[in-house]
């Protein structure tokens, strides 16, 4: 194939003149047909339009046009997969092109229209092992604006996500966003019918729960249905229940329509996890009181006593741990029935270790 002279005038006036729409348009259009133009050869080597993007990705360029034009060269590029002697390279360098530099923060200006043919990035993507081009990816999918939503096939993603469990260099910041951001949009039910425990040790390489990012409401629902679902959850790392009670005080008032479940202090009981039971306890009294109907004052202090039974220095604990949520976030409601409770709870269990 010729070197596309037009192409690269067209991106030698792009840098020259602030990213004009209209030079913008006009490039994107040459790119689709130099990669049209490759299918129609015997050898469709694509090398000088490997050259194009790698200069465009070097320019560390970023604007709403180009990430849209970027997504389209993914879906023509997927379509002509089969044929395309650089595919691979081509549609990492567009990603790249489209959305490194979209901070995953913040909401996208950019409206991308998915095909039939985007499908094939999961694999493609996902197998090539570059952690950053899969958070490329991630970002493309997960992304949403007044004119797009995230990407309607975004569950073909999960046994990809399962199989980040042997992903061996540590997760950047980014790609670390981009993946909890994915788990949230897909939710717990997709992941348990891969494997539970399989999810829970992701969530724990992954080590998300501190930042801001992690803190939303729709991270704090992922949280609770995790743990009132999964059968493993007593293996979930100590830090993902803490944060899960510092979200729970904050949204408290929008969790309550969530059901309740005893599931957990079952096996947080048996398993002895006496920490993350306490932690699981403020949860209950915080989005699920007794007096809310889900749950009653016996079942909290039949679970407080044995609690107390095996840790008694943990009634302190909790009760510093309720004063101080109650403090930081003044609109929330303890009812008086949880000292009462923790009272008769704790003088039962100082009573079962004097006989």
């Amino acid at each position: 194939m010729l070197f596309p002279f037009s192409i690269l005038l067209l991106l030698t006036l792009l840098f020259a003149s602030d990213q004009s729409d209209q030079i913008l348009s006009q490039f994107s259009q040459a790119m689709t047909q130099a990669m049209a133009q490759a299918t129609n050869t015997s050898h469709p080597c694509c090398n000088p339009l490997l050259e194009l993007l790698e200069r465009l990705c070097n320019s560390r360029s970023q604007s709403k046009q180009l990430t849209e034009m970027a997504y389209g060269w993914c879906s023509v590029i997927c379509e002509n997969y089969s044929i395309l002697e650089d595919a691979e390279d081509l549609l990492l360098l567009s990603l790249e092109t489209g959305f490194r530099l979209v901070d995953p923060r913040k909401s996208i200006e950019a409206t991308l229209i998915h095909t039939k043919h985007h499908q094939k990035l999961a694999s493609i993507v996902f197998n090539s092992g570059d952690g950053e081009a899969i958070a490329d990816l991630l970002c493309a999918w997960t992304s949403e604006s007044d004119f797009h939503k995230p990407y309607p096939q975004l569950k073909i993603c999960v046994e990809h996500l399962i199989g980040l469990l042997h992903y061996i260099p540590p997760f950047s910041p980014r790609f670390q966003s981009h993946i909890m951001n994915a788990i949230e949009y897909i939710g717990y039910q997709q992941f348990e019918q891969v494997g539970a425990e399989e999810f829970i040790r992701l969530l724990n390489d992954l080590g998300a729960y501190s930042g801001d990012q992690f803190g939303g409401l729709g991270w704090t629902r992922l949280l609770l249905d995790t743990i009132k679902s999964s059968k493993e959850v007593q293996h979930l790392s100590h830090p993902y229940w803490r944060l899960l009670v510092n979200r729970a005080a904050y949204w408290s008032g929008e969790l309550e329509a969530g059901t309740y479940s005893p599931h957990p202090m079952v096996l947080l009981e048996g398993a002895k996890e006496w920490n993350k039971l306490k932690y699981w306890i403020i949860t209950v009294w915080l989005v699920w009181p007794p007096e809310g109907g889900e749950t009653t004052e016996e079942d909290l202090e039949n679970v407080m006593l044995s609690l107390f039974y095996q840790q008694p220095s943990i009634l302190q604990e909790l009760e510093e741990e309720i004063e101080q949520w109650s403090k930081e976030c003044p609109w929330i409601w303890i009812p008086d029935s949880f000292e009462q409770t923790c009272k008769k709870a704790y003088d039962k269990a100082s009573q079962q270790v004097i006989l």
